[in-house]
């Protein structure tokens, strides 16, 4: 069996932590990335834009806000938080994620955990059309 690939674990990452999303202040290390409520494991990542930018290029809407951050000396710094826009983006992260694992024979998530996770984001709102 192949180990699973980087987006792979970025995918899982996302759904697992929901609407409060991640950092890249806390996915840096490996040693104290994001560590997983449902699975054992953490997630890390040097450069969280560049794999929010994977997702993007796949159709996965990412959302983000700026989130500062203050070091303990004091020192501050200018950082984004990104999360799964939606129950939508969720739902295709939830099957690109089975696509990659069916990619290297990995069965799907199991569905009870793949509901639980999708189930945490709000559902998408449709904006009413103007004429």
């Amino acid at each position: 069996m192949k180990p699973e690939t980087k987006k792979e674990r970025i995918l899982y990452a996302f759904l697992e932590s929901g609407m409060d999303g991640l950092s890249q202040v806390e996915v840096a290390s490996p040693y104290q990335g994001y560590t997983f409520r449902h699975q054992a494991g953490k997630f890390w990542s040097s450069c969280l834009n560049s794999d929010v930018s994977v997702l993007g290029k796949q159709g996965i809407t990412v959302a983000r806000q700026p989130d500062p951050y203050v070091n303990k000396a004091g020192d501050r710094a200018q950082f984004k938080r990104y999360w799964l826009k939606d129950r939508d983006a969720a739902r295709q992260a939830l099957s690109l994620l089975n696509l990659c694992r069916n990619s290297r024979n990995e069965a799907p998530l199991p569905e009870y955990l793949a509901q639980t996770l999708v189930d945490q984001f709000p559902e998408t709102r449709q904006e009413p059309r103007t004429s």
